[in-house]
């Protein structure tokens, strides 16, 4: 099931759409018993809570998110047998 919120009338999917829908196909919608979160709320809540983290910090994570990435690829170049 696609997790939505509502903003400004408009539906607004929070995950990218299932590849087998299309332009024009039907939908059927719901209001989720869950309760939601709303998603400019979190952001301010992030920022605030990350604004006195230290720059080394921020170093560290961005050095582990680059290398998850070099991982990530070069995984998907051995299954695709780009790479051995």
């Amino acid at each position: 099931m696609l997790k939505a919120t509502l903003r400004k009338g408009a539906i607004v999917p929070l995950e990218p759409l299932p590849p087998d829908w299309h332009e024009g196909a039907a939908l059927e919608i719901e209001k989720s018993a869950d309760v939601q979160i709303d998603i400019d709320v979190w952001v301010k809540l992030m920022k605030e809570l990350c604004a006195d983290s230290p720059m080394e910090e921020d170093g560290r994570m961005q050095a582990a998110i680059d290398e998850h990435r070099l991982a990530a690829k070069e995984q998907v170049r051995r299954e695709m047998g780009l790479s051995q």
